[in-house]
């Protein structure tokens, strides 16, 4: 039996609510959590050990409580519906009738990246249908961003508020008329790709992205991406019309690749974020197993075609895909190696921005824009002009 604000509701029981400090966090998850406890509900927390210690200590009893501190819970949005769905499997088994969840996703108001938790906050309302779930999804009102903040309002049936007050979002989209945000552009895909490819077999693919990636991106992140690169190209060949175009971008660490085929792609919008969500296309598997991996950026683009992305290394922020200064590509005096200081902004006539190096001198780093070049192998003076001088 259901208890709370979600008795006689069927599946997931879906709401959110915003805080702006400890107080209003501990008002809108304390009672929540102690409903549950006192219904003998299992409730799971998924939030970060500063959190959790705030809930033990207004909790006399919240040992009863399972806290998930570590970041493997929201390590991908694919894995975390997977490991919530086994968390619900156990406490159905020892006969739970309500389970209650709470956790905050990544995004970059809290350190992360929201890259992908727009589909999963609104695949939730659907994938989870076959449990008695109540989850209750809090954001901090001062940090999270403009567009996070309209998804939440989108994807969640009813808002809630610190006073204790709830009311039904007027903006909640089902599944199937959710837009998801459109993929922030990879600075590196500005220039022109390091390897382009048309209609190659996975090995062919493999073997050269393998060869422009040495030494770019770690040994882990290189098996990830050949394997999610594979899975990408035999489905693009396989249910997508041709020809299917690969296009690999290169930086200084990182590494961008494209499989793209002139389809509309999957229907379905859970692909990737479940096994088969039509129960039958072997697309669903394999974009699901490469969801699940923790090294690389899988993203899904519909324009022009249907595009898998991938991107392995360290990747970019936010702002470095928005901001001016991208306009400015990266070099190094005669081409040497990259290291403290000496990678300079290039300027419209490929010199370096602080005239220290001229266009003879300074030879470009891959297509490397600026905006990628790590903090402490910029060019100090350039970094500095940069600042005072952005420019439009």
């Amino acid at each position: 039996m259901r208890t709370g604000a979600a008795r006689g509701q069927v599946g997931n029981f879906h709401e959110a609510g915003f805080y702006s400090s400890d107080a209003e966090f501990l008002a809108l998850i304390v009672p929540f959590v102690a409903e549950g406890l006192t219904a003998g509900e299992p409730v799971v927390i998924g939030y970060d050990t500063r959190k959790c210690d705030l809930i033990r200590a207004a909790l006399p009893w919240a040992d009863a409580v399972t806290y998930i501190v570590d970041t493997s819970l929201y390590a991908t949005p694919a894995s975390a519906i997977e490991a919530y769905r086994r968390q619900f499997d156990r406490h159905l088994a020892a006969g739970a009738g309500q389970i209650r969840i709470a956790g905050d996703v990544p995004h970059e108001g809290n350190g992360g990246r929201f890259d992908g938790w727009d589909r999963y906050e609104s695949a939730v309302n659907v994938v989870w249908q076959d449990y008695p779930v109540w989850s209750r999804c809090l954001y901090d009102a001062s940090t999270v961003p403009d567009d996070v903040r309209d998804v939440v309002q989108r994807t969640h049936r009813r808002l809630v508020t610190p006073d204790g007050a709830a009311s039904a979002s007027p903006r909640f989209e089902e599944v199937t008329e959710f837009t998801a945000l459109p993929p922030a552009s990879d600075p590196l895909e500005a220039a022109a790709p390091t390897v382009e490819l048309i209609n190659p077999s996975a090995k062919r693919t493999r073997r050269r992205v393998q060869e422009v990636a040495h030494g770019r991106i770690g040994a882990a992140a290189l098996d990830e991406l050949l394997f999610a690169l594979s899975e990408a190209v035999v489905n693009a060949q396989l249910y997508g019309p041709p020809p299917t175009t690969v296009r690999v971008w290169t930086g200084q660490d990182r590494i961008v690749v494209h499989v793209q085929d002139p389809g509309p792609g999957p229907a379905n919008r859970l692909t990737g974020l479940v096994p088969a969500p039509d129960g039958s296309s072997g697309a669903g598997l394999g974009l699901w197993l490469s969801h699940q991996l923790t090294n690389i950026d899988v993203a899904l683009v519909n324009a022009g075609g249907f595009t898998v992305r991938l991107r392995a290394g360290r990747l970019p922020s936010r702002e470095a895909g928005t901001s001016d200064e991208i306009l400015f590509g990266a070099g190094t005096p005669n081409g040497a190696r990259p290291s403290r200081g000496t990678v300079h902004a290039m300027d419209g006539d490929r010199s370096s921005f602080c005239d220290r190096i001229g266009a003879a001198g300074l030879v470009p780093l891959d297509s490397l824009r600026w905006s990628d070049v790590p903090g402490e192998q910029r060019c100090p003076d350039c970094e500095l002009l940069m600042d005072l001088y952005p420019l439009g």
